[in-house]
């Protein structure tokens, strides 16, 4: 038996179509896992050059303290410091290992990125000389999770690609002469996507079954678009978790080495000594807030904060004295200027704001430079007499990674993170921060606690 036109023309259509689509679900995962691996590639090789430069600095610290100390411990402590957060790190030297934080056995990579299977997960490994060739630092991360996505969105879309397959052998077999022209437009909508396009869309015209069958096309492009967005986001959220750990963790070790070397060098009395181990203990306790809030609510955003009625006036009195070594080295004067001004606010968020925004103050400062630190009636004012900014300046200076003086090294002038967390800290606070500043007159940061009560 003979077929006739239309079924020839129903199967022959039919076969294309389902040919194009699946090549296209198939295109589409294959790009998302490539998407996916570059972005764990991405991050763990972000991740590998903060723990190798971090491990550098301490320990050239560590060795203009004492040049014959043993890198030993610095060593150990980095590997458990990692290992809770589920990074394999090794120090080699001369081809032995000095010390490793995992039980695997794993070869140092002869690539500088490596992708290995361990105990079934998929690893990144890898590896760079630290410390002027001195060292080899081997980091492992793992990133199975890659895997198990591209396992789910396999199977998503090969019943989203059943589905729809179905659904246009049902309609083409009862309606394929009145809807083949929108057939021909869904075919071609389909190739555009299959070349990489996935901006386009199938038109809806009408209210027939084809319709539904390219409303249904477009709502599986939008979901795969927002997933796509999703995943950008969250590997955004994630890196910026980590360099605002970074930024606010140095802080209070900082201050924690510097009055650790107070103790150690300076002849004074048993007075000064037991204020400087006060301060010790103070920071310790600071770090450990600091570590619990970053890590347990991903650095408030999206959660609830615990606040509880604060004096601004104490806050800023801390943060003076714990700064006061810091502004004698810059020969500069912290001054006091507060009354008791009570908010609700978090205390630890809140000592954070103020010293990070001083320690700037601070840093603009030249010799005989003032820094005022004032509150009252809802608002607190950090004020110096400093180098000051530019317009242009001031309209980026809360963006994450700017930096105003370009000319300082990332040790010196930070990150470019501490004025965008300031700013993540206020806005959790429902407070406002205004930045007034002109260049040779110095700077003042106004943070108003009563604008959006």
């Amino acid at each position: 038996m003979k077929m006739r036109f239309w079924q020839k023309t129903y199967i022959f259509t039919l076969i294309l179509f389902l040919f194009c689509i699946n090549i296209g679900v198939l295109s589409l995962t294959v790009y998302t896992h490539s998407k996916n691996v570059q972005s764990a590639e991405a991050t763990a090789s972000a991740e590998q050059y903060y723990v190798a430069m971090s491990f550098e600095r301490d320990y050239s610290d560590l060795m203009e303290m004492n040049e014959n100390a043993s890198p030993t411990l610095l060593m150990q402590t980095f590997g458990s410091h990692y290992k809770s957060k589920g990074i394999m790190l090794s120090f080699n030297k001369n081809g032995s290992t000095l010390y490793k934080n995992y039980t695997e056995s794993i070869e140092s990579p002869t690539d500088s990125l490596l992708h290995t299977e361990i105990n079934g997960d998929r690893h990144i490994i890898i590896s760079a000389s630290v410390c002027n060739g001195e060292y080899e630092l081997v980091f492992g991360k793992n990133v199975s999770s890659v895997d198990d996505e591209f396992k789910s969105l396999m199977i998503t879309y090969v019943i989203t690609a059943l589905a729809v397959s179905i659904i246009l052998a049902i309609c083409l077999y009862f309606i394929l002469k009145k809807l083949s022209t929108p057939l021909e437009r869904l075919r071609n909508t389909t190739e555009i996507i299959e070349s990489g396009d996935f901006s386009v869309r199938a038109t809806e015209q009408g209210s027939d079954e084809f319709t539904l069958l390219a409303r249904s096309f477009n709502a599986m492009l939008d979901k795969i678009n927002e997933q796509f967005e999703t995943l950008e986001r969250d590997a955004k959220r994630k890196q910026m978790l980590v360099d605002n750990m970074a930024h606010e963790l140095r802080t209070p070790l900082t201050s924690i080495h510097g009055y650790a070397e107070f103790l150690e060098k300076a002849a004074t009395t048993e007075e000064k000594r037991i204020i400087a181990a006060k301060y010790i203990m103070s920071e310790s306790e600071r770090l450990q807030k600091i570590s619990e809030i970053l890590l347990d609510s991903a650095y408030i955003r999206g959660n609830e904060l615990k606040k509880d009625e604060t004096d601004i006036a104490l806050i800023l009195y801390d943060v003076s004295e714990k700064l006061q070594f810091k502004a004698k080295d810059f020969n500069a004067e912290i001054i006091l200027d507060t009354e008791k001004t009570i908010v609700s606010g978090n205390e630890t968020l809140l000592s954070m704001l103020f010293y990070n925004l001083t320690e700037n103050a601070i840093k603009a400062c030249t010799d005989g430079g003032k820094i005022t630190l004032s509150c009252r009636d809802g608002k607190a004012v950090i004020e110096d007499n400093g180098k000051g900014m530019t317009e242009e300046q001031l309209l980026h200076i809360t963006e994450p990674f700017y930096r105003t003086d370009k000319s300082r090294s990332r040790a010196e002038g930070g990150a470019g993170l501490g004025l965008a967390l300031c700013k993540q800290i206020a806005d959790s606070h429902n407070a406002s921060i205004n930045f007034e500043s002109a260049l040779g007159k110095g700077t003042k940061v106004i943070i108003d606690f009563t604008t959006r009560q």
